[in-house]
């Protein structure tokens, strides 16, 4: 909350004025709006929903993909709108316009407790990111495409494009080896294919053309700092690394036994009375991870699911803070917003030696979220790097199957 009370105390004593007849909370409209974050790479625009609550509260709903993200932690004070985003720490703050149907503002986030921003820009209006209508006929771009980053100094990463296209209209996302880009989509107008995706505080804004070779080539860029080019080509049979061979053990027989003190003050640890013979998770999240988001939700279905037949999750998290309550806050709104009733810590920081400190066990560790697999008696059966969430499709599908199937096959051992 430090933020929101520092923003609200800043516009208190120094508001827009962009109208006075009418106080901004009375002004602002209803409907479907399309906003737009200023990058590097141009508009990367993304669509919300804004009713009215009550006499001058609101609820807001980012569309993101198949996900909508809603919130009412929103506050008008005189002509400013200040929007809390669910879990992130971000916050969007906004002037509204005389006539209330356009604003103009930034995105404000928050890392390792400094503050970062990005030009936003909104109008009431339209159901549409890019185009209401194409231009050309579209190119098809439909399929698996065996996709090679790069960056600035050279360097390169495999990546998995996964496309699905009906007429001019496009959804999918980039797996990588540690995790996917979540939802984006938009539309191919002729060759050219833009997609962008916004889930409150990662945003992504996707400009490619199909070359006469057939190979998709463009630049991914974040909300923020410089884009990434990309190479692509259709391949159906393109693949990425075994997640579960990522992310070694120095010694398989050394079983965890950590002891630290959840976000409700009571212990927690694989070797504690409560938690011993069962079988468990161990989660190394952060509540700035939008990955980890995708893997809380489904694992705290799986935790009420298995959880009479001796499962449990243990949350780990690392949180880009060294504020204590604030660490500890922002892995409550996780838990709350996901329904998530399984215990979470606060571990360290996102830094490899605070990992090292509560998991020695591990050789290499380089991806949020990582999951290891404890069987009845504490011991590491396996490790997987990463996550592929919804937006992936088939290989979300796939890691929940072959993911149930192994916990089953954990639950069905004998104890100890």
């Amino acid at each position: 909350m430090g933020l929101l009370l520092f923003v609200l105390g800043l516009f208190t004593l120094s508001a827009c004025k962009w109208g006075t007849d009418l106080p901004g909370k009375y002004r602002l409209m209803e409907g479907d709006w399309r906003g737009s974050l200023i990058t590097e790479g141009g508009e990367l625009p993304f669509l919300f929903g804004l009713s009215r609550t009550g006499d001058s509260t609101f609820r807001l709903e980012l569309i993101d993909g198949r996900d909508t993200l809603r919130t009412e932690e929103m506050q008008i004070v005189g002509d400013s709108l200040i929007v809390r985003f669910p879990v992130f720490e971000s916050v969007l703050i906004a002037g509204i316009s005389k006539g209330g149907d356009s604003l103009v503002g930034r995105l404000v986030k928050v890392k390792n407790d400094e503050e970062s921003y990005i030009p936003c820009v909104a109008t009431r209006g339209g159901k549409y990111k890019f185009a209401a209508q194409v231009s050309r006929l579209p190119d098809e771009v439909g399929g698996i495409w065996a996709t090679t980053f790069y960056k600035a100094d050279g360097d390169s990463q495999a990546a998995i494009g996964s496309f699905s296209q009906t007429g001019s209209a496009v959804s999918g996302t980039f797996r990588t080896p540690y995790g996917d880009y979540r939802y984006l989509d938009g539309i191919m107008d002729g060759d050219s294919l833009f997609l962008s995706g916004f889930d409150g505080s990662g945003a992504y804004l996707v400009r490619a053309c199909l070359q006469e070779d057939q190979s998709l080539t463009g630049m991914l860029y974040p909300g923020s700092g410089p884009g990434r080019r990309f190479v692509a080509r259709n391949n159906p049979e393109a693949s990425l690394p075994d997640p579960h061979g990522l992310t070694r053990l120095k010694d398989p027989s050394h079983r965890p036994d950590f002891r630290l003190t959840d976000i409700e003050g009571k212990p927690v640890g694989p070797q504690i009375e409560s938690t011993a013979g069962k079988v468990v998770i161990l989660q190394i999240l952060g509540s700035w991870c939008p990955n980890c988001l995708d893997e809380t939700a489904l694992l705290a279905k799986w935790r009420e699911e298995y959880a009479p037949r001796g499962f449990e999750i243990i949350g780990l998290g690392f949180e880009r803070t060294k504020q204590p309550e604030k660490a500890r806050n922002n892995l409550r709104r996780l838990a709350v917003r996901y329904g998530a009733h399984y215990p979470m810590a606060v571990a360290g920081t996102p830094d490899s030696a605070s990992v090292h400190a509560v998991l020695p066990m591990l050789e290499k560790f380089i991806a949020y979220p990582t999951t290891l697999f404890l069987d009845r008696t504490g011991r590491i059966r396996k490790v997987h790097t990463g996550f592929d969430g919804p937006a992936t499709g088939s290989a979300h599908s796939q890691f929940v199957a072959e993911t149930r199937q192994f916990i089953e096959q954990l639950l069905a051992e004998p104890a100890p």
